[in-house]
């Protein structure tokens, strides 16, 4: 039966070359997409199921609220805790502590490499099911000052040397020996440092002031993740019973009105994909992001079935005669179902080859329009589950066109067929074609607003510059003498050094300022700068001056704030600012010495905020060049000279301010939305192209009997073309109002942006209008210019 099924599928496609081409088409690029998500959210649900006891660990979180009512959820919790819950409740089996504190620049020789890693308790490769290739996982973390590195990190120190008993010296917390190399783990996980060193070496590193008090201190919780392992048996609650104990700690908080703190666990499983809580790790992708690619997709492959289900029931005037045939000669109704949904599936099967090969293409062009994901395409396990996806559309595809096929009954074949009715007496055809164009306009409209912002922000004077200046890392070496070696260089202009760029998220620090006369703490951005800083960024002083050049480089002295922070303090003008004395930190005073016009140090997202600059030579990072305009190629190989001269050994880098911010102007962002809307729109006027074509081949015998009666050509456009119109118009007046909210939802997230715009919205819609009319009068136009003798020859 299915055998017989499969032969007629295959004629039919045949036959109707321009319904499978359609479909297939659709199909096979809203798949594409669909195929991308589905590999993202497989290797979202694949993190950490490689650990030992996954379904029985859980990560413990921190409920805080401030004085002032604000709330955090954050995924630290104080040091102490892992101990405390091991030690004092017979429910936890065991715990692992990591303390993700250990950043900084390691040395071996004259290799200097940055490592983002993580004290770790002993306990972690118990907890955990990472797995050592050289080393023991019971004594590697046991011993103070030992280190284990992952597969990665030691192939960049150490190459094909074996690291084991090496020694990596990093510049605030000492040397560490090499105890263990971690093998590559099965799947990936939330924990991603590069290394992971001796809980034990935390007392010294306390004691030396290097590192805060926190391992026997119950008010601090940043930094600081603690892992717990319950007994067989043993339910949640027993966890949570602890906990609530453990957070009685804080009464005294609440009676004083200080805020509050109590703890929660999370299972392990959970953690991925990101609950978005603060203090976390990882990066692992939030469950908004993932909601939307499942969104997305979900939305391209619907109006691929539309087209589908449209087509299908368009065409059921050419199948009438088949199904009521095979129905005169006995065939169950359950059987011409089924052959309609064989035929569905077969087609979405032949979609989803088209799709890998277009995947595959993708990866071997590294086309950028989408996220394509570098994984094997052809591994059994994804091909099984790329199968059942398509079979799975098959069928939801081919149902509605299936039944309402199967329903024919020989006597009144497809008399209430054509337009099953739907919502107050539009047809079903007429229904799914304004959602199709309703959703193409959206997201036309959401696209132009993007774009729109991400010029805006790109074009935008954020009061500082930022063309010509060449940011080169510090790397350890003096500033002033760096900067006095690369003011020799002709090309150089002037140079100050910085603690991050101007603009960039995350350069920005934060310090708790007071003033001399008041116990209120203020929250400052703020950046630090030499002398020569305002000079460089070319912000303008509206009293005072820059640092003086006696300015110690051990003791700060001075600040440089912004308009914004005098009024923040109650100062009447920024001329009265200058000379105050502010407190950092409760108890380091420094002395206003300039006041510069406000700009936005941090991204537009942002309101301007109370900032200052600092001179805080402890915290450059890099040095800017403010260079002529020439080549800048020889620019950089000029300055690269000179570096590696000063950092023999270590690897060059740099980076041009402007290209630096031009990269978050959302040009990924354009181009992915770019693609997904020319998708969209695509399978939309191919739907539409289709049901006009087959439209118009179910009139021709009307149109040929106008043309014999005098009907003109415009005359027979028109009537052909008007209902369509009318469905575009329709979704127009759905789209606008939606791609207005989608749009003004969007750029709510920034502090300066766009307008609305009304007419790019209607240059969008009339853009649609535009190519929904070249595509019905493609189609209207050929059934006209056929001679009615010909539709006529056999009636």
């Amino acid at each position: 039966m299915f055998k017989r099924y499969i032969v007629i599928t295959f004629r039919n496609l045949q036959r109707q070359r321009l319904f499978t081409f359609i479909n297939i088409a659709g199909l096979a690029v809203s798949m594409t997409v669909c195929l991308i998500v589905l590999i993202s959210v497989r290797e979202n649900f694949s993190y950490d199921n490689f650990h030992p006891a996954a379904s029985r660990t859980w990560r413990i979180t921190t409920h805080a609220q401030t004085p002032d009512g604000r709330k955090y959820h954050m995924a630290s919790v104080p040091l102490p805790m892992g101990a405390a819950l091991k030690n004092n409740y017979a429910a936890v089996e065991n715990e692992a502590t990591l303390y993700g504190v250990l950043n900084g620049d390691g040395k071996i020789d004259k290799k200097k490499i940055h490592i983002y890693g993580a004290f770790a308790t002993p306990s972690f490769f118990e907890v955990f099911g990472f797995k050592l290739a050289a080393g023991n996982p019971r004594t590697a973390l046991l011993t103070p000052n030992s280190i284990v590195l992952t597969a990665e990190t030691a192939q960049r120190f150490f190459g094909t040397t074996d690291p084991m008993g090496k020694v990596i010296l990093f510049d605030r917390f000492g040397s560490f020996i090499v105890s263990g190399v971690m093998e590559p783990a099965p799947s990936k996980s939330h924990i991603d440092y590069e290394a992971f060193a001796a809980m034990s070496s935390v007392p010294l590193l306390e004691q030396s002031k290097v590192l805060p008090d926190k391992l026997n201190n119950w008010d601090q919780v940043q930094s600081s993740y603690t892992y717990v392992v319950l007994r067989r048996g043993e339910k949640v609650s027993a966890l949570e019973s602890a906990l609530k104990d453990q957070a009685h700690r804080y009464d005294g908080l609440v009676q004083k009105g200080q805020g509050s703190m109590a703890f929660e666990p999370q299972a392990l499983g959970k953690i991925t994909p990101s609950q978005e809580l603060m203090d976390d790790i990882g990066g692992t992708p939030p469950w908004g992001k993932l909601l939307a690619e499942i969104g997305v997709a979900l939305g391209l492959i619907i109006c691929a079935c539309f087209n589908y289900t449209n087509l299908s029931i368009v065409r059921s005037l050419q199948r009438a005669k088949e199904v009521g045939v095979r129905k005169v000669n006995g065939a169950q109704r359950w059987q011409i179902f089924l052959q309609f949904i064989t035929e569905s599936v077969i087609m979405c099967i032949l979609s989803l080859i088209m799709a890998v090969l277009l995947l595959m293409l993708m990866q071997s062009t590294h086309f950028s329009g989408l996220p394509v994901p570098d994984n094997n395409l052809l591994e059994p396990r994804l091909l099984l589950l790329f199968l059942l996806f398509s079979i799975v559309i098959g069928i939801v595809a081919g149902a509605i066109p299936a039944w309402a096929l199967s329903a024919f009954q020989p006597a009144k074949v497809l008399k209430n067929l054509i337009d099953i009715k739907l919502f107050g007496g539009l047809g079903l055809r007429k229904t799914l074609i304004v959602i199709q164009f309703s959703l193409s306009l959206t997201a036309i409209i959401f696209l132009v607003t993007v774009y729109r912002q991400f010029h805006y922000k790109a074009i935008k004077d954020m009061g500082f510059y930022r063309e010509d200046i060449l940011n080169v890392p510090l790397a350890d070496v003096d500033f002033q003498r760096m900067k006095e070696r690369m003011m020799q260089l002709k090309e150089v202009t002037t140079a100050t050094a910085s603690s991050g760029t101007l603009g960039m998220p995350r350069h920005c620090n934060f310090c708790v300022i007071r003033t001399g006369d008041s116990k209120d703490r203020m929250e400052f951005g703020y950046y630090a700068g030499d002398a020569d800083f305002l000079k460089v960024m070319h912000l303008k002083l509206v009293a005072g001056t820059t640092f003086p050049e006696s300015a110690s480089a051990e003791k700060e002295q001075y600040i440089i704030v912004n308009e914004k922070a005098v009024s923040v303090m109650g100062i009447k003008s920024p001329a009265d600012a200058i000379g105050r004395t502010l407190f950092l930190s409760d108890s380091l005073p420094v002395s206003i010495v300039g006041v510069v016009k406000d700009f936005n140090y941090q991204p537009i997202e942002v309101n301007i905020r109370p900032m200052a600059i600092r001179f805080a030579p402890n915290e450059f990072r890099q040095l800017q060049l403010a260079m002529l305009k020439g080549d800048k190629e020889q620019q950089v190989a000029d300055v690269k000279k000179i570096w590696t001269a000063m950092h023999p050994g270590e690897v060059f880098t740099s980076e041009w301010m402007d290209e630096q911010l031009r990269s978050r102007n959302g040009r990924e962002v354009i181009s992915m939305l770019g693609f997904l809307v020319f998708i969209t729109t695509l399978i939309a006027a191919l739907g539409l192209l289709g049901i006009v074509a087959y439209t118009s081949f179910t009139r021709r015998k009307e149109i040929a009997i106008r043309k014999v009666l005098g009907a003109s050509a415009a005359g027979l456009l028109m009537l052909l073309s008007k209902s369509y119109i009318k469905l575009i118009v329709i979704a127009g007046c759905i789209a606008l109002p939606l791609g207005y909210i989608g749009s003004l939802l969007f750029l709510q997230i920034f502090a300066y942006r766009v307008s609305t715009g009304i007419l790019a919205m209607l240059g969008s819609f009339l853009f649609l209008v535009f190519l929904a009319l070249i595509t019905i009068f493609s189609q209207t136009w050929r059934a006209i210019e056929v001679n009615p003798a010909d539709n006529l020859r056999n009636d």
